[in-house]
Protein backbone atom coordinates (compact mmCIF):
# COMPACT_ATOMS: atom_id res chain seq x y z
CA UNK A 1 0.00 0.00 0.00
CA UNK A 2 1.45 3.36 -0.98
CA UNK A 3 2.64 5.71 1.48
CA UNK A 4 2.31 9.00 0.78
CA UNK A 5 3.90 10.87 3.63
CA UNK A 6 6.82 12.88 3.39
CA UNK A 7 9.44 14.64 5.83
CA UNK A 8 9.83 18.50 5.31
CA UNK A 9 11.91 20.13 7.19
CA UNK A 10 11.80 18.16 10.34
CA UNK A 11 8.24 17.69 10.41
CA UNK A 12 6.53 14.68 9.16
CA UNK A 13 3.61 15.52 6.77
CA UNK A 14 1.19 13.07 6.07
CA UNK A 15 0.81 14.56 2.44
CA UNK A 16 2.97 16.14 0.05
CA UNK A 17 0.10 18.86 -0.04
CA UNK A 18 0.37 22.01 2.19
CA UNK A 19 -2.31 25.10 1.63
CA UNK A 20 -0.40 28.41 0.78
CA UNK A 21 -0.47 31.36 3.38
CA UNK A 22 -3.59 33.29 2.13
CA UNK A 23 -6.45 34.24 2.75
CA UNK A 24 -7.49 30.37 2.49
CA UNK A 25 -5.76 29.73 6.33
CA UNK A 26 -7.44 32.90 8.09
CA UNK A 27 -9.80 31.21 9.88
CA UNK A 28 -9.60 28.56 12.24
CA UNK A 29 -12.82 26.55 10.35
CA UNK A 30 -11.10 26.81 6.50
CA UNK A 31 -8.16 25.24 8.57
CA UNK A 32 -10.02 22.11 9.54
CA UNK A 33 -11.82 21.87 5.92
CA UNK A 34 -8.05 21.81 4.41
CA UNK A 35 -7.27 19.31 6.99
CA UNK A 36 -10.54 16.96 6.48
CA UNK A 37 -9.64 16.94 3.22
CA UNK A 38 -6.22 15.54 3.55
CA UNK A 39 -3.30 17.99 3.84
CA UNK A 40 -0.27 17.82 4.95
CA UNK A 41 -0.08 21.02 6.53
CA UNK A 42 -1.06 25.00 6.76
CA UNK A 43 0.80 28.39 6.49
CA UNK A 44 -1.29 30.71 8.21
CA UNK A 45 -1.66 33.63 6.62
CA UNK A 46 0.93 36.20 7.01
CA UNK A 47 1.77 39.16 9.38
CA UNK A 48 2.93 42.11 7.17
CA UNK A 49 5.03 43.96 8.64
CA UNK A 50 4.41 46.91 5.67
CA UNK A 51 0.41 46.73 6.49
CA UNK A 52 0.79 47.52 10.21
CA UNK A 53 3.62 50.00 9.77
CA UNK A 54 0.69 51.46 6.67
CA UNK A 55 -1.96 51.63 9.56
CA UNK A 56 -0.17 53.12 11.96
CA UNK A 57 0.57 55.94 9.99
CA UNK A 58 -2.64 56.24 8.08
CA UNK A 59 -4.05 56.64 11.93
CA UNK A 60 -2.13 59.10 13.24
CA UNK A 61 -1.51 61.51 10.08
CA UNK A 62 -3.91 63.96 11.82
CA UNK A 63 -1.41 64.31 14.51
CA UNK A 64 1.62 66.97 15.52
CA UNK A 65 3.30 64.72 17.71
CA UNK A 66 5.69 62.27 16.74
CA UNK A 67 4.72 60.21 20.20
CA UNK A 68 1.40 59.50 18.27
CA UNK A 69 2.77 57.32 15.74
CA UNK A 70 5.18 55.56 17.94
CA UNK A 71 2.08 54.41 19.98
CA UNK A 72 -0.03 53.86 17.43
CA UNK A 73 2.70 51.66 15.47
CA UNK A 74 2.75 49.99 18.93
CA UNK A 75 -0.94 49.33 19.46
CA UNK A 76 -1.46 48.02 16.02
CA UNK A 77 1.21 45.63 15.59
CA UNK A 78 0.34 44.06 19.47
CA UNK A 79 -3.38 44.05 18.33
CA UNK A 80 -2.39 42.21 14.80
CA UNK A 81 -0.06 40.03 16.76
CA UNK A 82 -2.43 39.02 19.58
CA UNK A 83 -5.12 38.34 16.57
CA UNK A 84 -2.13 35.86 14.87
CA UNK A 85 -1.63 34.22 18.10
CA UNK A 86 -5.03 33.34 18.90
CA UNK A 87 -5.31 32.09 15.49
CA UNK A 88 -2.34 29.73 15.86
CA UNK A 89 -3.99 28.60 19.72
CA UNK A 90 -6.99 27.85 17.93
CA UNK A 91 -5.59 25.87 15.11
CA UNK A 92 -3.60 23.97 17.38
CA UNK A 93 -6.75 22.91 19.47
CA UNK A 94 -8.93 22.20 16.63
CA UNK A 95 -6.01 20.70 14.02
CA UNK A 96 -3.75 17.81 14.44
CA UNK A 97 -1.87 18.57 10.76
CA UNK A 98 1.37 21.18 11.36
CA UNK A 99 0.03 25.08 11.26
CA UNK A 100 3.41 27.42 10.18
CA UNK A 101 3.27 30.63 11.26
CA UNK A 102 3.98 33.09 8.37
CA UNK A 103 6.23 36.39 8.69
CA UNK A 104 6.45 38.97 5.68
CA UNK A 105 8.86 41.76 6.44
CA UNK A 106 11.61 43.29 5.50
CA UNK A 107 13.60 44.01 8.11
CA UNK A 108 15.10 42.15 10.96
CA UNK A 109 14.61 44.27 14.07
CA UNK A 110 11.65 43.87 15.79
CA UNK A 111 10.73 40.08 14.09
CA UNK A 112 12.73 37.87 16.74
CA UNK A 113 10.55 38.65 19.58
CA UNK A 114 7.35 38.11 17.33
CA UNK A 115 8.59 34.84 16.13
CA UNK A 116 9.17 33.79 19.73
CA UNK A 117 5.67 34.26 20.45
CA UNK A 118 3.95 32.63 17.45
CA UNK A 119 6.18 29.71 18.82
CA UNK A 120 4.85 30.03 22.34
CA UNK A 121 1.66 29.70 21.08
CA UNK A 122 2.19 26.76 19.19
CA UNK A 123 3.27 27.35 15.69
CA UNK A 124 5.27 24.20 14.31
CA UNK A 125 7.51 25.96 11.89
CA UNK A 126 8.49 29.77 10.72
CA UNK A 127 7.84 30.19 7.12
CA UNK A 128 10.35 34.05 6.80
CA UNK A 129 8.53 35.63 3.48
CA UNK A 130 10.47 38.49 2.90
CA UNK A 131 9.45 39.95 -0.25
CA UNK A 132 10.77 42.95 -1.84
CA UNK A 133 12.52 44.36 -5.04
CA UNK A 134 15.63 46.35 -4.74
CA UNK A 135 15.56 49.70 -6.24
CA UNK A 136 18.23 51.30 -4.58
CA UNK A 137 20.81 52.44 -7.15
CA UNK A 138 23.68 52.83 -4.30
CA UNK A 139 23.20 49.63 -2.64
CA UNK A 140 25.58 47.03 -3.79
CA UNK A 141 24.88 43.81 -5.58
CA UNK A 142 24.09 41.40 -2.98
CA UNK A 143 23.45 43.10 0.20
CA UNK A 144 19.70 41.78 0.21
CA UNK A 145 21.12 38.09 0.08
CA UNK A 146 23.75 38.79 2.71
CA UNK A 147 20.72 40.62 5.01
CA UNK A 148 18.54 37.97 4.65
CA UNK A 149 21.40 35.67 5.54
CA UNK A 150 22.04 37.20 8.27
CA UNK A 151 17.79 37.45 9.15
CA UNK A 152 17.53 33.57 9.20
CA UNK A 153 21.28 33.26 11.41
CA UNK A 154 19.53 35.68 14.16
CA UNK A 155 15.67 34.08 13.28
CA UNK A 156 17.04 30.68 13.96
CA UNK A 157 18.83 31.08 17.13
CA UNK A 158 15.92 32.50 18.56
CA UNK A 159 13.15 30.18 17.80
CA UNK A 160 13.02 25.97 18.46
CA UNK A 161 11.02 25.29 15.43
CA UNK A 162 12.11 25.22 12.02
CA UNK A 163 12.89 27.87 9.89
CA UNK A 164 11.63 27.51 6.31
CA UNK A 165 12.62 30.81 3.69
CA UNK A 166 9.88 31.33 0.82
CA UNK A 167 12.18 33.42 -2.23
CA UNK A 168 10.92 35.72 -4.91
CA UNK A 169 12.14 34.96 -8.08
CA UNK A 170 14.45 38.09 -8.04
CA UNK A 171 17.83 36.85 -7.01
CA UNK A 172 20.69 36.16 -9.50
CA UNK A 173 21.78 32.86 -7.66
CA UNK A 174 19.31 30.49 -6.11
CA UNK A 175 21.75 27.56 -5.56
CA UNK A 176 24.48 29.95 -3.95
CA UNK A 177 21.33 31.48 -1.90
CA UNK A 178 19.67 28.49 -0.82
CA UNK A 179 23.40 26.86 0.23
CA UNK A 180 23.86 30.25 2.16
CA UNK A 181 20.76 29.99 3.67
CA UNK A 182 21.01 25.84 4.95
CA UNK A 183 24.16 26.89 6.25
CA UNK A 184 22.83 29.78 8.29
CA UNK A 185 20.41 27.14 9.80
CA UNK A 186 17.17 27.44 7.45
CA UNK A 187 15.81 24.02 7.36
CA UNK A 188 14.18 24.72 4.07
CA UNK A 189 13.36 26.97 1.48
CA UNK A 190 10.18 27.38 -0.73
CA UNK A 191 10.39 28.32 -4.58
CA UNK A 192 8.43 30.95 -5.60
CA UNK A 193 6.36 33.36 -3.65
CA UNK A 194 4.27 34.97 -6.20
CA UNK A 195 4.30 39.00 -5.73
CA UNK A 196 1.45 40.69 -6.32
CA UNK A 197 1.66 42.00 -10.25
CA UNK A 198 0.96 45.73 -11.55
CA UNK A 199 -0.82 46.53 -14.73
CA UNK A 200 -1.88 49.75 -16.36
CA UNK A 201 -5.36 50.48 -17.23
CA UNK A 202 -4.64 52.40 -20.97
CA UNK A 203 -8.63 53.47 -20.88
CA UNK A 204 -8.16 55.53 -17.30
CA UNK A 205 -4.21 55.43 -17.64
CA UNK A 206 -4.44 54.57 -14.49
CA UNK A 207 -1.63 51.68 -12.40
CA UNK A 208 -3.92 48.79 -11.32
CA UNK A 209 -3.21 45.58 -9.87
CA UNK A 210 -2.39 42.71 -12.52
CA UNK A 211 -4.19 38.88 -12.34
CA UNK A 212 -3.08 37.69 -8.52
CA UNK A 213 -3.68 34.13 -9.13
CA UNK A 214 -0.54 32.02 -10.71
CA UNK A 215 -1.43 30.35 -13.91
CA UNK A 216 0.27 26.85 -15.01
CA UNK A 217 3.07 28.28 -16.72
CA UNK A 218 4.58 29.55 -13.45
CA UNK A 219 5.51 25.34 -12.52
CA UNK A 220 8.16 25.71 -15.17
CA UNK A 221 10.51 28.04 -13.00
CA UNK A 222 9.52 26.17 -9.82
CA UNK A 223 10.62 23.02 -11.37
CA UNK A 224 13.53 23.80 -13.04
CA UNK A 225 14.93 26.09 -9.63
CA UNK A 226 13.57 23.20 -7.66
CA UNK A 227 16.03 20.51 -9.43
CA UNK A 228 19.07 22.49 -9.57
CA UNK A 229 18.63 23.33 -5.94
CA UNK A 230 17.95 19.85 -4.82
CA UNK A 231 21.22 19.04 -6.92
CA UNK A 232 23.59 21.62 -4.86
CA UNK A 233 21.70 21.05 -1.78
CA UNK A 234 20.44 18.04 -1.14
CA UNK A 235 20.02 18.39 2.92
CA UNK A 236 18.04 21.44 2.29
CA UNK A 237 14.07 21.10 2.41
CA UNK A 238 11.98 22.51 -0.55
CA UNK A 239 8.76 23.13 -0.93
CA UNK A 240 7.63 24.02 -4.75
CA UNK A 241 4.73 26.87 -4.90
CA UNK A 242 2.95 28.42 -8.12
CA UNK A 243 1.47 26.68 -11.08
CA UNK A 244 0.71 23.71 -9.93
CA UNK A 245 -3.17 22.61 -11.28
CA UNK A 246 -2.81 18.73 -11.42
CA UNK A 247 -2.03 15.44 -9.52
CA UNK A 248 0.65 15.37 -12.82
CA UNK A 249 2.04 18.71 -11.56
CA UNK A 250 2.34 17.17 -8.08
CA UNK A 251 3.88 14.45 -9.47
CA UNK A 252 6.70 16.23 -11.53
CA UNK A 253 7.32 18.40 -8.68
CA UNK A 254 8.36 15.40 -6.34
CA UNK A 255 10.19 14.05 -9.18
CA UNK A 256 12.03 17.47 -9.27
CA UNK A 257 13.18 16.86 -6.09
CA UNK A 258 10.11 18.72 -3.97
CA UNK A 259 9.48 17.53 -0.48
CA UNK A 260 6.00 19.76 -0.35
CA UNK A 261 3.73 21.56 -3.05
CA UNK A 262 2.38 24.65 -1.98
CA UNK A 263 -1.42 25.12 -3.09
CA UNK A 264 -3.30 28.46 -3.20
CA UNK A 265 -4.70 29.09 -6.88
CA UNK A 266 -6.23 25.90 -7.36
CA UNK A 267 -7.76 25.84 -3.78
CA UNK A 268 -9.64 29.41 -4.41
CA UNK A 269 -10.69 28.32 -7.75
CA UNK A 270 -11.57 24.84 -6.83
CA UNK A 271 -12.49 24.52 -3.49
CA UNK A 272 -10.33 22.33 -0.71
CA UNK A 273 -12.19 18.65 -2.61
CA UNK A 274 -8.96 19.60 -4.66
CA UNK A 275 -7.07 18.26 -1.93
CA UNK A 276 -8.47 15.11 -2.00
CA UNK A 277 -8.26 15.04 -5.53
CA UNK A 278 -4.79 15.56 -6.14
CA UNK A 279 -3.58 12.62 -2.69
CA UNK A 280 -6.04 10.41 -5.02
CA UNK A 281 -4.16 10.82 -8.32
CA UNK A 282 -0.44 10.67 -6.34
CA UNK A 283 -1.69 7.47 -4.75
CA UNK A 284 -2.81 5.61 -7.55
CA UNK A 285 0.29 6.57 -9.71
CA UNK A 286 2.61 4.89 -6.64
CA UNK A 287 0.48 1.84 -6.77
CA UNK A 288 0.71 1.77 -10.75
CA UNK A 289 4.32 2.45 -10.54
CA UNK A 290 5.06 0.50 -7.82
CA UNK A 291 6.10 2.72 -5.44
CA UNK A 292 5.93 2.03 -1.88
CA UNK A 293 6.63 5.78 -0.11
CA UNK A 294 7.00 9.02 -1.63
CA UNK A 295 10.83 8.70 -0.51
CA UNK A 296 11.76 6.01 -3.87
CA UNK A 297 11.17 8.60 -6.45
CA UNK A 298 11.80 11.76 -5.05
CA UNK A 299 14.10 13.51 -6.30
CA UNK A 300 14.60 10.99 -8.84
CA UNK A 301 14.97 13.70 -11.96
CA UNK A 302 16.99 16.40 -9.48
CA UNK A 303 19.94 17.70 -10.97
CA UNK A 304 21.76 14.94 -8.89
CA UNK A 305 23.38 14.35 -12.12
CA UNK A 306 25.75 16.10 -14.62
CA UNK A 307 22.90 14.82 -17.56
CA UNK A 308 20.01 16.04 -15.81
CA UNK A 309 21.86 19.00 -14.71
CA UNK A 310 22.71 20.45 -17.66
CA UNK A 311 18.95 20.06 -19.35
CA UNK A 312 17.81 22.25 -16.48
CA UNK A 313 20.23 25.00 -17.43
CA UNK A 314 19.87 27.24 -20.57
CA UNK A 315 23.02 26.03 -22.14
CA UNK A 316 20.82 23.46 -23.43
CA UNK A 317 18.75 25.26 -25.33
CA UNK A 318 19.89 25.91 -28.65
CA UNK A 319 20.85 22.51 -28.54
CA UNK A 320 17.16 21.14 -28.12
CA UNK A 321 16.12 23.53 -30.95
CA UNK A 322 18.14 23.09 -33.78
CA UNK A 323 16.26 20.47 -35.11
CA UNK A 324 13.66 23.40 -35.94
CA UNK A 325 16.43 25.37 -38.11
CA UNK A 326 15.60 24.21 -41.22
CA UNK A 327 11.61 25.09 -40.72
CA UNK A 328 10.72 28.43 -39.63
CA UNK A 329 8.58 28.63 -36.90
CA UNK A 330 5.42 30.81 -36.84
CA UNK A 331 5.32 32.06 -33.39
CA UNK A 332 2.12 33.07 -33.53
CA UNK A 333 0.88 29.72 -33.87
CA UNK A 334 3.41 27.00 -32.66
CA UNK A 335 3.19 23.82 -33.52
CA UNK A 336 0.31 21.69 -31.09
CA UNK A 337 3.30 18.82 -30.29
CA UNK A 338 5.73 21.64 -29.15
CA UNK A 339 3.94 24.07 -26.67
CA UNK A 340 6.70 25.37 -25.37
CA UNK A 341 7.19 26.92 -28.23
CA UNK A 342 4.57 29.53 -27.17
CA UNK A 343 6.97 32.28 -25.50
Amino acid sequence: MADISTLYAGLTLRSPLVVASSGLTNKVHKVKAHEEAGAGAVVLKSIFEEQMEQEAAYMSQDSDYPEAMDYLRHYVTSNALSTHIDLIKACRDSVSIPVIASINCYKRDTWMDYARQLVEAGASAIELNVMRIDTDVNEEAGTHESGLVRMVQEMVSSVKVPVIVKLSKFFTNFCKLSKDLYNAGAAGVVLFNRMYMPDIDINKEEIIIGNVFSSSRDLFDSLRYTALVRGTTPQLSIGISSGVRSGEDVIKSILAGADTVQLCTLLYQNGSQMITRLNEHLYHWMEEKKYESVEEFKSRLAATRVDHFNLYQRSQFMKHFSSYDETPINTATPPKDHPGLAY
